[in-house]
């Protein structure tokens, strides 16, 4: 039965997908990502310029997030559901409880918010790759952080094949998404601040492992009653 549905939320580089990353290894656990379950024409609409970089539409949104959580309370062996990067906007957040909501009744909603100061985002912007062999993604445009080889940093560790900046890292397009996170975040925290649900914040400036430690164990205090 889901038991959890936790938002990671955050500004690009903050390291949202490399926490969700780790966590989803767990058992029970899975990582909703809304560009995996969107179709390919609409995900190509949204990498044509930096105004819409990655931006989908809310029915598109809803479609994909209710069959998603239908998956899951179906096939019933998850109880947590990390939501990378999601939502994205103040209607996203009630799209998000909503549907939650309606498939999932009992269900506890945990949005976290990670936080790092520019120099740290900038030096992550600076040093991480993506992997276009073994991330096949449906239009060439790469999201998941790879680990580079120890023998060669330019080659990933899975594959060897040679890593490449992410596209959505270059300088117009990177500070693209910080604008729009900036315009988007307060209208995040004001529709979870509106039904009462308070957003955990965290530095996200220590290891992934560590901050998935911290992370479980806050979220396991705030559900255990007192």
């Amino acid at each position: 039965m889901l038991d959890s549905a936790i938002a990671i939320i955050g500004p690009p580089a903050v390291g949202k997908t490399t926490l969700t990353m780790q966590l989803g290894q767990l058992s029970g656990r899975r990582v909703f990502r809304l560009r995996e379950h969107v179709p390919e024409t609409i995900l190509a609409a949204t990498a044509t310029s930096a105004e819409r970089l990655g931006w989908i539409d809310d029915l598109t949104v809803t479609m994909a997030l209710r069959s998603y959580l239908d998956s899951v309370v179906d096939d019933g062996t998850a109880h947590t559901v990390f939501f990378d990067n999601f939502p994205g906007s103040g209607q996203q957040v009630h799209i998000f409880l909503s549907t939650v909501r309606k498939l999932a009744p009992t269900c506890l909603v945990h949005p976290v918010e990670l936080l790092a100061d520019s120099a740290i985002l900038n030096r992550r912007i600076r040093d991480r790759r993506v992997c276009h062999h073994c991330e096949r993604d449906p239009i060439h445009d790469p999201r998941l952080p790879a680990v580079p080889s120890p023998a060669d940093p330019r080659r990933c560790a899975c594959c060897n094949n040679i890593l490449h900046p992410r596209r959505g890292d270059a300088p117009r397009l990177f500070s693209a998404r910080m604008r729009r996170h900036w315009q988007t975040a307060e209208g995040i925290r004001e529709a979870f601040a509106s039904v009462g649900i308070a957003i955990l914040q965290i530095e996200s400036n220590k290891p992934p492992e560590q901050i998935a430690s911290e992370l479980l164990s806050l979220l396991n205090a705030r559900s255990t009653p007192s």
